[in-house]
């Protein structure tokens, strides 16, 4: 997907303790978002101008994280970064994705609260306001923005949405809200705490979850992109959901044992039934075509665990490689 999580990370009095520099930082990991930086950040000023009234101390800065992009995104960050003092980024020697742009992002953000947010504007600017507000005035730790329609989706895109998530709560013990994104705010404890855990397939909205801390939630309706089209196909979202469901749960090693014990007792059963009916009443044994249905099941059910297993193995295998989750070719800072 031509994507650009904007992370805010904002400084002040009330987030992270310690010694606060009542800083504003905002960090913009961009994907192929040429044609919405610009919209973007004059909407993001808009709201540092809204937030600066409530804490007029607060400064600013903007980090923008180039994920590898192919279009001009490097060049129009380059160009921003001169025309803006305050600007500052870094660019990926090759796109590694989502969840490591996000990753870099909160590493570079040095503010007291962060917010993680879309920049084709699907997720609305106008809540980092409420969001700041909640942390500024009643230190809340986590203020996230949930989705609650699905409009604009198609209808087999939406239904396996919502399956995920049905799935993810059954086999996970980290429960995900339907329609929840990354568009959050986090203190910086929360973002210290996250930015602990070094695993190499990320899934940050278990991460976020994970991590726990007290939490407020914010509703929005479904926004359309304004420029550009999404790249996130069904195979990625795919990919995605099983790295989720994988990276929070040893459940899937546990159900091929519960079906293969339910096979093995009914396949007894069975067996019991089929010599009481030949002793008794001397019928033939006959199902050949059952049997080849049968066997045909149980080789595709020892491919399905054969490959669950697999997926937990080669997790521990590029984990155990150590390599990092992103390679900086550019920045100015």
């Amino acid at each position: 997907m031509a994507y650009c999580r904007f992370c805010i990370s904002f400084q002040t009095t009330f987030g992270g303790g310690g010694n606060s520099t009542n800083t504003l930082s905002i960090v913009v990991p961009c994907y192929n978002e040429s044609r919405n930086i610009h919209t973007f950040y004059t909407k993001a000023l808009e709201q540092i101008t809204k937030i600066q009234t409530l804490n007029p101390s607060i400064a600013c800065e903007f980090i923008f994280v180039d994920d590898g992009s192919s279009d001009e995104t490097l060049r129009i960050l380059e160009d921003l970064s001169c025309a803006d003092t305050r600007v500052k980024f870094l660019s990926f020697s090759r796109n590694f994705g989502k969840e490591s742009a996000i990753l870099a992002g909160l590493r570079a953000s040095r503010g007291d609260c962060v917010v993680l947010i879309d920049a084709d504007l699907q997720h609305p600017v106008e809540l980092i306001l409420p969001m700041y507000e909640a942390f500024y005035t009643q230190h809340i730790d986590v203020v996230y923005a949930r989705r609650i329609n699905r409009d604009g989706e198609g209808r087999i895109r939406a239904w396996l949405s919502k399956m995920f998530y049905k799935v993810y709560g059954l086999l996970s013990s980290v429960g995900l809200e339907s329609g929840v994104s990354d568009f959050r705010l986090m203190s910086r404890k929360v973002v210290d705490s996250v930015l602990s855990l070094n695993e190499t397939h990320r899934f940050c909205k278990g991460l976020f979850e994970w991590v726990g801390f007290e939490k407020k939630c914010l509703c929005y309706h479904y926004i359309p992109r304004d420029e550009g089209k999404s790249s996130w196909n069904l195979w990625k979202l795919s990919k995605y959901a099983i790295d989720g469901i994988i990276g929070f749960s040893t459940l899937p090693l546990r159900i091929p044992l519960l079906i293969g014990g339910c096979i093995s007792g009914g396949a007894i059963v069975y067996g019991i039934c089929i010599m009481i009916d030949t002793f008794l009443y001397g019928n033939p044994v006959q199902g050949y075509a059952s049997l080849i249905c049968l066997i045909l099941f149980l080789g595709g059910l020892n491919l399905m665990v054969v490959g669950i297993v697999g997926e937990y193995i080669a997790r521990i295998y590029e984990q155990s490689k150590n390599r990092p989750h992103y390679l900086i070719k550019k920045k100015n800072f």
